[in-house]
């Protein structure tokens, strides 16, 4: 699932209101939260690096011994954030 801003401002919202916050469209709080959410989602896009062990499901275009094949398709594995 793609990151959202949206989405991030709405589970924020929820758990400031079960503390006992209010928001209210144009309030100023309501404002914060999804200017705070917009940017926590663009610097995780921005510089976040995923890395981790692929399995690959297919190769097209396969080189024999030491090179680069690809393009390929495959699926990240227990994938880490930096």
């Amino acid at each position: 699932m793609a990151l959202s801003a949206t989405r991030l401002a709405t589970a924020i919202k929820t758990a400031l209101t079960a503390e006992g916050f209010t928001f209210g469209v144009g309030a100023m709080n309501t404002k914060f939260v999804d200017a705070l959410a917009s940017a926590i989602v663009t610097e995780i896009e921005t510089n976040a690096v995923v890395s981790g062990p692929i399995n690959v499901a297919s190769v097209s275009g396969i080189t024999p011994g030491t090179g680069v094949s690809g393009p390929g398709t495959g699926t990240l594995v227990n994938g880490v954030i930096t």
